[in-house]
């Protein structure tokens, strides 16, 4: 077998193998409980790996709880898969800059040995070959699990050492360039939570164009800064391509992480052209209000750029227009604060489901800075979000690239 995509130099053919016949040794964890982390021995679980990066998580470290041998403790390149729950599968890799770590015993360890690339073996398991291996071996009554016999009996194709460790470097590389992307989104997502809070405390003020302070802020209730646009509920399970487009409360749970719904975010649907229907505009802002979870109640988007298109309110969304004393943008980034988040909470209602009433969010107490103030405030914020969505942009080609190659320099 060869793959449809190598480097220069080679040209051997890939051979048959097993996690089994590349393992001097596959193991189950400690079976102890964790406790609070002591300052040197760290206690890695399923929940410890990340379902992204698959890298360790360091927030929330803990210890293993008792004695510790060090027959669980791992090193340099050894393989961690997990064998139960909804994560089977999940992996990660050792690395000595993880610290002094032992494994649960809801882990399984791979020991590879020294004439093959650990790495190379830990890239398998990021794989589509791999993914539906585990999706097969895995279904099964009751709970989902792989154990360690079924796990060395995986099979892939392997080159010569040479090829595995020019192959795995190639994607070491791109892992690196994710990671630091990663870091960097998240050091901006800091940033701006940050400025969020002193703008919105008034720690933080503007000038006018001038250079003079803007009026003191005032306050006033959502409710008597605009009105609401109706929602309508309809189903989208409409073939076709139709000339109206459709907000549903699933989109701004998840659909939706910025601010604006570009022409092609919503879909689209048909319905009848002798319906008469609200549409909405410019700068209308969309609330969910309903949602399993609070912090997904009352999330918002807001329309910009709509032109002529025909968008009408969904499911389970509250529409609303601001009028000329309140800035969209402002409205929107005004929800992203933790007063907000409190304010949502103190007003949901429901049990396994919570809900967001329309006269509820009417009450809601808006700090209303001079409109010229709410436009700067709004347009250094969305700059911040624009320049976050575009970091997340190049993370996103950084792990397609990575796909697309792992699919043409794997057998």
């Amino acid at each position: 077998m060869y793959p449809s995509l190598r480097f220069k130099g080679f040209s051997e053919q890939w051979m048959p193998t097993t996690i089994g016949a590349v393992s001097k040794s596959i193991d189950y964890g400690l079976n102890v409980a964790a406790t609070d982390f002591d300052g040197e021995n760290k206690y890695i679980r399923i929940t410890d790996i990340d379902e992204e990066s698959h890298l360790y998580i360091e927030q929330n470290k803990v210890s293993p709880e008792g004695s510790m041998t060090d027959e669980y403790l791992l090193k340099e390149g050894d393989i961690l898969l997990a064998r139960t729950g909804a994560s089977t599968g999940k992996s990660y890799m050792y690395r000595s800059e993880d610290g002094k770590m032992y494994f649960a015993g809801f882990l399984i360890r791979l020991r590879i040995k020294e004439t093959v690339d650990h790495r190379f073996v830990y890239y398998q398991t990021w794989r589509s070959h791999y993914n539906r291996w585990v999706k097969l071996m895995s279904m099964r009554s009751g709970q989902p699990g792989i154990n360690a016999s079924e796990y060395s009996g995986f099979e892939f194709y392997i080159p010569t050492i040479d090829e595995q460790r020019k192959i795995s470097s190639f994607f070491s590389l791109l892992d690196q360039k994710i990671v630091k992307q990663q870091e960097k989104i998240e050091q901006l997502e800091l940033f701006k939570k940050g400025m969020l809070q002193k703008i919105f405390s008034q720690e933080i003020r503007f000038k006018d164009e001038n250079g003079q302070d803007f009026p003191e802020w005032e306050t006033a209730h959502l409710g008597d800064l605009g009105s609401f646009i109706k929602s309508y509920s309809f189903s989208r399970n409409i073939e076709g391509e139709g000339e109206y487009q459709h907000i549903h409360y699933g989109d701004i749970h998840s659909k939706f992480s910025g601010i604006i719904l570009s022409q092609t975010e919503i879909p689209s649907l048909i319905i009848d052209s002798d319906s008469s229907y609200t549409l909405l505009e410019d700068g209308d802002v969309i609330f969910a209000d309903a949602s399993e979870d609070t912090s997904d109640l009352g999330k918002s988007v807001v329309l910009l750029e709509v032109d002529n298109r025909k968008i009408i309110g969904g499911l389970h969304t509250l529409c609303f227009r601001p009028d000329n004393r309140l800035d969209s943008l402002f409205l929107h980034f005004f929800t992203q604060t933790d007063e907000y988040r409190k304010f949502i909470k103190a007003n949901a209602n429901g049990v396994s489901v919570f809900g967001l009433s329309k006269p509820a969010l009417s009450s809601l107490e808006i700090p209303l800075p001079d409109i010229k103030e709410q436009i700067k405030i709004s347009s250094f914020l969305y700059n911040l979000s624009r320049k976050i969505e575009l970091f997340k942009r190049k993370k996103m080609e950084l792990e397609e690239m990575k796909r697309g190659f792992m699919s043409q320099m794997f057998v």
